[in-house]
């Protein structure tokens, strides 16, 4: 191959090659756009987040409450043990 080393295609392959790269182009600039925005937008969610009182009111009712699982369910996915403890660590207050 003297005139070029690049073999001779059709126009809707080299079409179909362009659109290829375009759209291999367009990807990377979007993922390097959500790597600059990733950080920012973490910081936001944290800041969201802490000033959210929903889940800390919740939590706060969960602990209040008396509420248990049955015995025989606790025993069987392994938290009984564990439920025994707490329990114990009341009683000793």
């Amino acid at each position: 191959m003297k005139i070029t080393d690049t073999p001779l295609v059709c126009r809707e392959v080299s079409q179909r090659m362009d659109q290829a790269e375009k759209l291999r182009t367009t990807q990377k600039k979007q993922m390097e756009e959500r790597l600059v925005e990733n950080p920012s937008n973490a910081f936001h969610q944290s800041v969201a987040a802490s000033s959210d009182t929903y889940i800390a009111e919740a939590l706060r009712k969960v602990r209040e409450s008396n509420v248990t699982h049955p015995e025989s369910l606790t025993r069987m996915s392994g938290s009984w043990l564990h439920n025994q403890m707490l329990n114990s660590s009341k009683e000793k207050k």
